[in-house]
């Protein structure tokens, strides 16, 4: 399990408890008298607290392994109402399973309101136990979608305003670009160009979350990936996404030629440095990274085009590597659009830790200063 997955889960899980702990409050507060509150909390706490605490794992766990796997490739609007009918029929399967638990295989207390209290939230299948819960449901389902559509750390930080204003960090860019995209929208058509970048991309999105990237923005048959964390580990998993995606890609290009007749490849540029960060916009808020970094990795995704390499490194990323930068071979100084120094540049080596050992048939144009 991926440490992305367990945050999921996590935060799922308590928002559903809180919810469940919000109306267990208000069905205590019709059954209840001021006195019995001692009692109920003792039981509550030794007994009921971790059938609750499995509530909500189970299903966490539903959402994030199965439902998000099986209505990844349906609309937005389709996919928040079948979760939040799901979500609700699981939460109900769960409550009369948890309250046979109670009931039948748990020692009662000795206190019989509470008895009573857990007694009739068994039994009850009033509206507005069904309401609640839906509703719950609708809107955990929706903050779901939204927190897919948007990133969940770009959402929670929009929501703190971590960048309202502008602040420097040091990331990672990886910029991947389809190869000869031009020719191959030109003979398979648009529409079916933009399902064979949907394809990609949805390959793509298996490895994002492997390798701890995070999705900064998508534009035409582009993505461009970042690491919060850019530190060596973080590198090392860059050139691991990078040549596993690749694999990946190789794997189905049966499966691409039968469907669209073209096997797609993408040429990637990888850069590291310091960005500012800053929320823009208003009817569209998103948060932007801005700095020399940025135009460095574009660049270097446009000379694998012009020396024929699938991946081309900057030099910061390499000193990033540290003891691991042999895994990298330099091929020379070039003179990147936009700079007015020459960028030292490193590609992946044709026999080493990260690729196969197939000789590459490419000639390097090498330009010294």
């Amino acid at each position: 399990m991926k440490k992305k997955q367990i945050i999921r889960i996590l935060t799922l899980a308590l928002m559903w408890f809180i919810a469940i702990l919000a109306f267990d409050i208000v069905q205590n507060i019709k059954v209840f008298e001021r006195g019995d509150w001692l009692p109920y909390f003792q039981y509550t706490l030794t007994i009921v607290l971790p059938i609750i605490i499995v509530y909500c794992i189970t299903i966490s766990i539903s959402e994030v392994f199965f439902t998000r796997m099986m209505l990844r490739d349906y609309p937005f609007a389709i996919v928040v109402i079948v979760k939040t009918i799901l979500q609700f029929a699981v939460i109900y399967v769960i409550h009369f399973a948890g309250t046979y638990v109670i009931t039948e295989l748990i020692p009662l207390s000795p206190n019989s309101n509470v008895n009573a209290h857990y007694a009739y939230l068994g039994a009850s299948l009033n509206i507005f136990y069904v309401v609640y819960f839906f509703i719950v449901s609708f809107h955990f389902s929706l903050y779901a979608q939204v927190s897919r559509k948007f990133g969940s750390t770009n959402l929670f930080d929009i929501i703190k305003g971590t960048y309202f204003r502008p602040k420097e960090d040091k990331r990672i860019f990886m910029f991947l670009d389809l190869n000869q995209s031009t020719t191959i929208a030109e003979e398979i058509g648009h529409l079916k160009y933009s399902r064979l970048i949907q394809k990609c991309f949805t390959k793509l999105t298996h490895h994002i979350d492997n390798y701890d990237a995070e999705v900064y923005q998508y534009v035409g048959d582009e993505a461009v990936l970042t690491w919060r964390n850019s530190d060596t580990k973080a590198a090392r998993k860059c050139i691991e996404l990078y040549v596993d995606f690749r694999d990946n890609l190789l794997k189905a290009a049966p499966e691409f030629q039968k469907e669209f007749g073209v096997a797609p490849k993408f040429k990637v540029g990888v850069s590291f440095g310091t960005v500012a960060i800053a929320e823009v916009g208003d009817y569209k808020r998103d948060i932007a990274f801005h700095g020399t970094v940025l135009n460095t990795g574009a660049r270097l995704c446009q000379l694998c085009k012009e020396i024929k390499e699938g991946i081309l490194f900057s030099s910061d990323f390499y000193r990033l590597l540290e003891n691991n930068s042999n895994n990298l071979d330099y091929i020379g100084d070039f003179m990147l659009t936009g700079r007015q120094t020459h960028e030292k540049v490193y590609r992946l080596p044709s026999y080493g830790y990260f690729t196969p050992p197939i000789a590459s048939s490419y000639d390097i144009q090498k330009i010294s200063t």
